[in-house]
């Protein structure tokens, strides 16, 4: 056997397997050195990706800031700003809503502005002697109470110290109460906007409110600006399609007029940054109003001796809205609000019977026979009029109308409650909230104008309260009920030169709403009332009657949610 050639092959036998260790080896620092560049790789990645995220919130917090208070500052749900996406829930109560009429700047995805129109319509009846139990609703009694200029009460003799008007009000059959045409817009990074515009159902046309609202205030700070509703209160910045009943409390429609406190001005916010979901605001408006800090036409001013209307702003109010934690599916809005205005003007009349001798009026028979029902006692309120009216009877009995002007300033407080409860059943099946307000108005006045002048001079405090409650339950999906008890006159006086006290004037009302859709709502009403309408020496006239409505509500185009 060749020697050489065993050793040969001995050793390629022992150095085989350290030739096997040698490439192994190599392989696995080929595999630790990839392993190392792709974990170098994927690092680099994620630190890039984390320094984009720390970017973007950088980014977000500045937007929030910049947005300053757009949707925190609103009560409960920031009823007219909708958040950006991305933006932090921030402080808003469980059980809220966070839908609102205004998104961030979309105008390169979505129509700008949103457009919609709603169509507000009924079918009334009442079993009044006239079919006039709508506009009684708006015309109860009260001390100082009514309208800023001139309409008669009733045969009475007795009219509202400011005169009535009623807006909006429901006749026997079918009524168009409105249709609503509403704008809204992100203008910029800086303002949101806003236009109401009504068109009623005899074609008449009324800018119910256009403003603006800033983005980009620090500190929780936000300015509105232009013509819309006040925030005093909870249910005075709503619109007709938003109650829960067809019509509106007796508090607010003899308090504050149909459309509440609505008027062109500004509004301050501040939402601070508290453990408690806390809202403050002020307001300075015009004071063009219906009934608080109504003034009178230029002819009644100068007949009354009551002065030019003042310059603008007269009317200011501030406000406060509270809403603790109470958990997801509840929400609690406890507020406190406030109004002044600096002036004032109402009309107060009152008939006196005197006998005059039968040569004196026979040539006024025919005159006098269009009046034979008018009161024939002597009224019991003690004001004079610097203008006097007679109207001659054909028993020798001259009806004398007498008007006194009184001018002052006027004070409103209020307290509002609301309570909701998102139960887990669908189309609102459970939900329950239950709403309550109280109003309290003062009105000191000096009379200006008498057909007594010893009493020219002299003050009148008028004052007059009222209160309402209500409460809505989700029975079956989509079906809701209600029930709401409304007072007006729990303190109805006169204080000053004289003191008097009149009744009050209540309501009872429960409707069933069938949701169809978000856009469609069908409502069956009914209502018994006891009203006040005027009080004499031989006691309080009350017009007491029932009355039912059936209710659509349609809305046609992109709507924004409501608030809470």
């Amino acid at each position: 056997m060749n020697q050489p050639l065993v050793r040969g092959a001995l050793l390629g036998a022992l150095l085989t397997p350290a030739a096997a260790v040698t490439a192994g080896d190599a392989d696995i620092d080929a595999l630790r050195a990839e392993l190392d560049a792709m974990r170098s790789q994927y690092e680099g990645r994620i630190r890039a990706l984390e320094s984009r995220l720390s970017d973007a919130e950088q980014a977000a917090e500045v937007a929030r800031q910049a947005a300053g208070a757009d949707a925190l500052s609103l009560p409960m749900t920031a009823p007219r700003v909708l958040r950006s996406q991305g933006q932090a829930t921030g402080q808003v109560p469980a059980g809220s809503r966070s839908a609102g009429l205004f998104d961030a700047v979309t105008s390169g995805t979505a129509f700008n502005p949103q457009i919609s129109v709603i169509l507000d319509g009924n079918y009334y009846q009442d079993d009044t002697e006239d079919g006039n139990g709508a506009a009684l609703v708006g015309e109860a009694f009260q001390a100082g109470g009514g309208y800023g200029h001139d309409h008669d009460h009733g045969a009475d003799g007795h009219a509202h110290a400011d005169g009535g008007h009623a807006h909006a009000v429901a006749e026997p059959g079918f009524n168009l109460r409105s249709a609503e045409l509403y704008f809204s817009a992100t203008v910029d990074p800086y303002f949101d906007a806003a236009s109401y515009i009504t068109v009623s159902g005899d074609g008449d046309v009324t800018l119910e409110e256009a403003y603006f609202q800033t983005r980009s205030l620090p500190y929780g700070l936000r300015v509105k600006g232009g013509k819309f509703l006040s925030d005093f209160g909870y249910i005075n910045n709503q619109h007709p399609h938003q109650w829960d009943f067809v019509d509106q409390n007796l508090p607010y429609l003899n308090l504050l007029g149909f459309h509440g406190i609505q008027d062109t001005g500004v509004q301050l916010t501040w939402l601070p940054e508290l453990p408690v979901y806390t809202l403050l605001g002020a307001e300075a408006l015009q004071g063009d109003q219906e009934v608080f800090g109504a003034t009178l036409g230029e002819t009644e001013q100068t007949e009354l001796n009551l002065g030019d209307t003042d310059s603008g702003p007269r009317l200011f109010t501030a406000f406060a809205k509270v809403a603790p934690e109470l958990g997801r599916n509840h929400a609690l809005q406890i507020g406190v609000s406030y109004a002044h205005a600096t002036q004032h003007q109402a009309m107060e009349t009152h008939t006196h019977m005197v006998e005059t001798h039968a040569d004196e009026h026979a040539h006024e028979e025919d005159h006098a026979h269009e009046d034979e029902h008018a009161h024939e006692e002597e009224h019991a309120h003690e004001d004079g009029h610097a203008d006097e009216h007679m109207h001659v009877h054909t028993d020798g009995i001259t009806e004398e109308l007498h008007e006194t002007g009184l001018a002052g300033d006027a004070d409103l407080w209020g307290i509002d409650l609301v309570y909701k409860y998102d139960a887990p059943g669908a189309y609102g099946q459970g939900d329950f909230t239950f709403q309550s307000e109280y109003l309290r108005s003062s009105k000191d006045l000096t009379i200006r104008s008498s057909a007594h002048p010893e009493r020219i001079g002299s003050n009148r405090t008028y004052t007059t309260d009222g209160l309402y409650a209500q409460a809505t339950y989700g029975f079956l999906p989509k079906w809701k009920a209600g029930l709401r008890y409304d007072i007006l006159g729990l303190t109805n006086k006169v204080s000053g030169g004289r003191s008097e006290s009149f009744g009050s004037s209540d309501r009872w009302t429960a409707n069933v709403t069938w949701n169809l859709s978000e856009f469609s709502q069908l409502r069956a009403q009914y209502a018994y009332n006891d009203i006040l309408v005027g009080e004499d020496e031989h006691g309080e006239e009350r017009e007491q009657f029932s009355a039912f409505y059936l209710q659509f509500l349609m809305s046609l185009g992109s709507h924004g949610a409501h608030e809470f």
